[in-house]
């Protein structure tokens, strides 16, 4: 059922290599170089090919001119507003680290229009192998007139919006796409034998082995009305032979997809695919899931997902609106192999399929907190949340509230999940408000139920909890859902409320509730999304390595020790390697300034020892630090302390702790760490 699942879910990744392969742009006869730093002018009423384009006075005209130029670093093409351009959109060169190529607007008016509806296929606005690129404020329509949906047996020709492409051009840096309205692109819902998720209406894609993308930002884009995917950032190499198991070292790096909206999309409304540590913030998705076609085995759509990736964090995100076809359907999902998730303070209603898929297998150490959902799995066939073919491994669910109003059912299902399935997951803190007439499927096999409070309807199978509460948890006003993040004010909970001061304290929570209030890790919390007490932030962080609960990410072979304490100052566990990759574990801390961390070594070069700070966890700064000398503690291991020689920079959120010695795997240990503001 697992690889049903998978193909339904994104294709095989044989049907990935056979991809439909462009024209690969590369300097000729005709391509005449123009300088640097220059910038260049097109308006499709006034322009005319044969002026210099330097200024407004003298314009190009055309696509076709723009296409033949051959831009340098620093360059501007600069399209005037009110014009509208027929074709597809394809510059040639790179820009440089710090000196992007840019495509922009000038003047007044509606922003410039590239209408690609007349290709055959492809992108309007089209690079590959290219880098340091910005496209901003353009409109961008790619609509041919035609059903290109395809069949269950016959696909139709992929068409994007904006496409960028790695094909052979190995690990692409710097691109930003801010503030272009995407719209009316009739991508291909089954595309034959390429993969249907990599086309729509913002498309990125490398396909081959050391092919990829660094340092991304795609910010303050409206798609509309797109086929198939809304926005898509897909690195296709995250394996080495083994396709359920994610390769840090493969993955893409440093993106962030924030402050869009995008409604009304034929399947996803935004997916990230094979990247580590992105950033999925501020985002709404509506509507997610209108196409499906009879007999085809890849229908499943979702609002808002990562998968084969590792630390990705989705958050102040809203999803409705999302629709169920012949499976799935969620507002959000944590999909296959993907490890160390966090999913905090969004708001999830109205999703046929529910509020968020957890896919089991090849999946772990999904972090699920302070989000609301109301009315979330109306379609009756999953659950507000669902497992699929068991819980992954390490998941934590705490402090979310769930409110399921009169008629709707499943606050818990678990699709395809037995004995052969468990996976060690929690369930703690959460509020659920039933109104429905669903029942709860989980597994009880590895499960921590505990501190909940369930409200209203009680089935039989509602979890057995030592601390559970069952009376009215008092909402401001319950039972509305009305599209915008502030709409989740009416589940605030009032005065009284006996969810508030009565939870179980979680290390590693993050350190604020969905409405920015602070959250101890040591007092008692309130139950629910929504942090009724008043603290102060705490002012230190403190790991013991005990478990994953308080960093925020880690490397997939970093893993515990808890063999011989006598050797490690009774210190009963600790983080290691798995192998002698380079590994890391991060922390995610507002306005840290020092830390010290307890490191054992077993004759290992302590230079391999590293820390990285950060301001915003995709940039990192090598920190200058320092050990003591190492203290013997017992068979060949000895303890040493590092700390920062200066205060961390201002405004550093981010500290990620790294082990390179590749002589051993288990010879350098992090016993405890304490960050300090």
């Amino acid at each position: 059922m697992l690889l049903i699942k998978q193909a339904r879910r994104l294709g095989t990744m044989a049907l990935i290599a056979i991809l439909l392969i462009p024209w690969l742009w590369l300097p000729s006869a005709t391509d005449r170089v123009y300088a640097a730093n220059a910038t260049y002018y097109v308006d499709s009423a006034a322009g005319s090919d044969t002026a210099s384009g330097t200024s407004t006075g003298t314009a190009w005209r055309t696509l076709a001119k723009v296409n033949a130029v051959m831009f340098q670093a620093g360059d501007k093409i600069l399209f005037k507003r009110g014009g509208s351009w027929n074709g597809q959109l394809h510059p040639l060169g790179s820009g440089s680290s710090g000196n992007p190529i840019t495509i922009d607007a000038y003047g007044t008016g509606n922003r410039p229009l590239i209408n690609g509806g007349s290709i055959a296929s492809g992108a309007a606005v089209y690079l590959v192998n290219q880098q340091y690129w910005v496209i901003q404020n353009l409109e961008i329509t790619n609509n041919s007139g035609l059903d290109n949906s395809g069949t269950a047996t016959t696909g139709g020709v992929p068409r994007h919006g904006i496409y960028i492409e790695s094909n052979g051009g190995g690990k692409l840096n710097y691109f930003r796409i801010a503030n272009n309205y995407v719209h009316d692109v009739n991508g291909c819902f089954n595309c034959g034998a390429v993969a249907p998720h990599t086309n729509g209406g913002i498309s990125m894609f490398a396909g081959g082995n050391t092919d990829g993308f660094n340092d991304v930002i795609v910010e303050n884009n409206t798609v509309d009305h797109v086929g198939r995917n809304g926005i898509n950032i897909w690195d296709a190499s995250y394996h080495v032979g083994d396709q359920t198991v994610v390769v840090a070292s493969q993955l893409s790096t440093g993106l962030k997809v924030q402050n869009n909206s995008v409604s009304y999309t034929d399947g996803d409304g935004i997916l990230v695919f094979g990247f580590k540590d992105s950033i999925i913030q501020y985002n709404v998705a509506n509507g997610a899931g209108q196409k499906m076609i009879a007999g085809f085995n890849m229908n499943a759509s979702a609002g808002i997902w990562p998968t084969r990736s590792i630390g990705t964090i989705v958050q102040y995100n809203e999803a409705y609106g999302t629709r169920t076809t012949d499976t799935d359907g969620q507002g959000f999902d944590v999909d296959l192999g993907h490890y160390g998730a966090i999913v905090q303070h969004n708001y999830s209603h109205d999703n046929e399929g529910g509020f968020i898929l957890l896919m089991g297998p090849y999946t772990n150490t999904s972090t699920i907190r302070y989000n609301l959902s109301v009315n979330d799995a109306y379609g009756g066939e999953k659950g507000v949340i669902t497992f699929s073919y068991g819980v992954p491994e390490g998941t934590n669910i705490y402090n979310n509230t769930i409110y399921i109003g009169s008629g709707l059912k499943n606050p818990i299902y678990c699709d395809g999940c037995d004995a052969n399935t468990p996976g060690t997951w929690s369930f703690r803190n959460n509020v659920i408000y039933n109104m429905g007439t669903g029942t709860y499927s989980y597994p009880s096999v590895g499960a921590t139920i505990d501190y909940n409070l369930f409200y209203g309807n009680h089935p039989a199978s509602e979890p057995a909890d030592a601390h559970k509460l069952t009376s009215d948890p008092l909402f401001v006003s319950a039972g509305g859902s009305a599209p915008g993040l502030s709409s989740a004010d009416g589940y605030k909970l009032e005065s009284g409320s006996p969810a508030a001061g009565s939870g179980l304290p979680v290390a590693g929570n993050g350190g604020k509730d969905y409405f920015g209030n602070i959250v101890s890790n040591t007092a008692v919390p309130s139950r629910g999304f929504h942090e009724a007490g008043t603290f102060t932030a705490p002012t230190q962080l403190i790991d013991d390595a005990m478990d994953w609960s308080v960093s925020s990410s880690h490397s997939t072979n970093m893993t515990f020790d808890a063999t011989n304490p006598s050797y490690f100052n009774g210190d009963t566990s600790r983080f290691k390697r798995s192998s002698t990759a380079t590994g890391y574990v991060v922390y995610n801390y507002a306005d840290m300034v020092q830390f010290s961390a307890s490191i054992y070594e077993f004759n290992i070069n302590l230079a391999k020892v590293k820390f990285y700070s950060s301001s915003n966890g995709t940039t990192w700064t090598l920190v200058t630090s320092a050990y003591t000398t190492p203290v013997a503690t017992g068979a060949g291991w000895a303890a040493t302390q590092y700390t920062p020689t200066a205060n961390l920079p201002a405004g550093t959120n981010y500290l990620k702790v790294e082990f390179s010695d590749t002589s051993s795997a288990w010879g350098t240990q992090l016993g405890q760490i304490v960050i300090s503001k």
